[in-house]
């Protein structure tokens, strides 16, 4: 049977491509390629036409022609067929492994020697070849988690982390940027919640829901709860998404769901909820789930029912102690600071191991759970390994800090004293 051909009027027709547009991409980029008729008029087969509909589609998705050529040219160079495994879907994922993690590698050695003109060529690089969805999830997002645990085992400084993560914030607000308009009718606001100054994960939400054509309303790091109120109030969104990624944001954004959730469907993500998923159960919210990925389905349904998110509240045993923590706090916090200071000890690692503790025991406090700061404490552990810290041990600062509680809150602090004094032995008893 005869390959059946296309004359360019069919080409324009089945497409709504402009004729001058498809003589440019043939012309700059060898693609498609139409054969030729005696009198010398273009003829596309099958494939052509599909081509230029691949090619439309990526320009769609946001991609520039040039990186919509590259990755069809990358595609087929690897051995692959971009029309067998068209990347359509918003989160495919690319297969090629091997280049993936050639790029993640040479951005990480990049940012860690604080070249960023190297970084911004691989990034470059990884943007013209991968949709940009694959190079965030599979080569961006990955190297920042790899140099946070380089930070982690006292193998990177705080000084590179951050290079790294300022870089890729730019390239995703250049990225949020270049989308189209919204072409959904639907609005969601996106915040962090009080306290909560990481961003990144919101950020690629943002850009992730406005390559679906949402219109969105990113409202960054560390919104006071009266404010994003009184935003929500103004917009009428249909949706508003809340991310956080420690323990104690966990807590303000309990907070800010309790103070929103009878107004606007509220959901909520973050790494905070991978690590410690019990906290879950205290959030009157949608939860996205842990993939940034497979998301879209979520919001989608949410967007589709338009339904609060029944209340459900639970009863929290703790709830006088977590008033009296937060009223003694101060106070327990100047107790100990002036006995290691008679110790001759280093303030500073103190200063700041009272504030991480006190935050992350007021948020179990809050959800009237002391187990989950169990995670919290095992990252001290592990932080005070990596680092060396040769001054004191784990346990012996929580001997003190539960000590320093008992003398100013007195026999109310008994439960905290009690599950600190647990967790003490079983550091002890692990360490012989």
């Amino acid at each position: 049977m005869p390959q059946k051909t296309y004359n360019l009027g069919s080409i324009l027709r089945e497409t709504n491509i402009k004729a001058d547009t498809l003589r440019a991409w043939e012309r700059r980029y060898d693609l498609p390629k139409p054969a030729r008729s005696a009198g010398g008029h273009r003829l596309y087969s099958e494939r052509d036409l599909k081509i230029i509909r691949w090619l439309l589609q990526r320009q769609q998705e946001g991609m520039r022609i040039s990186q919509a050529v590259n990755l069809w040219k990358s595609t087929i160079t690897n051995g692959d067929d971009p029309l067998l495994d068209d990347k359509s879907n918003l989160f495919s994922l690319s297969k090629n492994n091997l280049t993936l993690q050639r790029f993640k590698n040479n951005w990480i050695s990049a940012c860690l020697d604080f070249d960023e003109a190297s970084a911004e060529k691989t990034t470059h690089e990884s943007f013209s070849l991968f949709l940009p969805e694959s190079a965030l999830l599979e080569i961006f997002i990955p190297a920042i988690r790899e140099i946070g645990a380089l930070w982690y085992e006292g193998k990177a400084t705080i000084q590179q982390e951050h290079f790294a993560s300022a870089l890729l914030v730019r390239r995703l607000n250049a990225l949020i940027l270049s989308t189209p308009l919204p072409i959904r009718p639907e609005t969601i606001v996106l915040a962090c919640p009080p306290e909560e100054e990481h961003t990144l994960y919101l950020l690629v939400l943002a850009f992730f829901l406005r390559r679906k054509g949402f219109s969105v309303i990113y409202l960054g790091a560390n919104v006071p709860i009266d404010q994003l109120k009184e935003t929500v109030q103004k917009i009428h969104p249909q949706l508003l998404i809340l991310t956080a990624q420690q323990l104690n944001t966990a807590a303000t954004l309990s907070q800010t769901v309790k103070a929103l959730s009878a107004t606007v469907p509220v959901a909520y993500g973050g790494s905070i909820f991978e690590t410690t998923p019990s906290v879950k159960k205290q959030i009157n919210a949608y939860f996205l789930g842990d993939h940034i990925e497979k998301i879209s389905p979520s919001i989608e349904e949410i967007l589709a029912t338009r339904e609060l998110y029944p209340e459900n509240t639970l009863a929290n045993p703790l709830e006088a102690l977590h008033e009296e923590f937060t009223l003694y706090r101060p106070a327990a916090h100047a107790h100990l600071i002036t006995k290691f200071a008679s110790l001759d000890f280093p303030l500073g690692p103190i200063i700041n191991a009272n504030d991480f503790l006190s935050n992350n025991v007021a948020a179990a406090l809050y959800f009237g759970n002391f187990d989950v700061l169990s995670s919290e404490l095992l990252w001290v552990k592990k932080l005070i390994e990596n680092r060396h810290f040769e001054h004191i041990t784990l346990d012996k600062y929580l001997e003190s800090y539960v000590n320093a509680f008992l003398e100013i809150i007195g026999e109310k602090a008994t439960p905290l004293a009690l599950w600190l004094e647990q967790k003490i032995n079983e550091i002890q008893e692990s360490d012989r």
